[in-house]
């Protein structure tokens, strides 16, 4: 576990309310149109796809707010023909750790990550991110991705 604060960052981003039972109509779909998005409006990209959840507790019912974000440079204009939009993210105190291979495990990763969290004394504030540093969909064992779990700044 390594605790980190995550700088302030303009982002392209989808945002909607769903649960874990739905998430996977969102896999593959939203990033390749944002991508899209991201090009046809001139959109310069800085960083990998983030997935952030506020409110999720690990149960598949549970409704919660995903946000679905493109690091860009900001750019101060209207987006054309996009279901997408322009949004500055907050900076983000978390615990972090990284999650080496297939996303159907990564449950566990957060399982040995939050008792970390509660042991060092630390309280969550609610919101996770995942960034997704290298996407493999053939050889899933090659997945890398950064898990960020929200702290509260004391």
């Amino acid at each position: 576990m390594e605790l980190k604060k995550i700088h302030p960052m303009q982002v392209l981003c989808f945002e909607t309310k769903t649960k874990l039972s739905e998430i996977g109509e969102y896999v593959r779909v939203v990033a390749h149109k944002m991508y899209q998005a991201a090009v046809q409006n001139d959109l310069e990209i800085t960083g990998p796809v983030y997935w952030i959840y506020d409110g999720m507790d690990g149960n598949p019912e549970t409704v919660f707010s995903l946000t679905i974000a493109l690091p860009i440079t900001f750019k101060e204009k209207e987006l054309n023909n996009s279901d997408f939009k322009l949004k500055s993210l907050r900076s983000f105190q978390c615990a972090t750790t990284q999650h080496l291979g297939d996303w159907g495990k990564l449950g566990e990763t957060y399982g040995t990550l939050i008792p970390k969290i509660l042991s060092s004394g630390l309280t969550m504030s609610g919101e996770n991110r995942e960034i997704y540093l290298n996407i493999d969909f053939q050889n899933t064992e090659a997945n890398i991705t950064e898990i960020q779990i929200g702290i509260t700044e004391h």
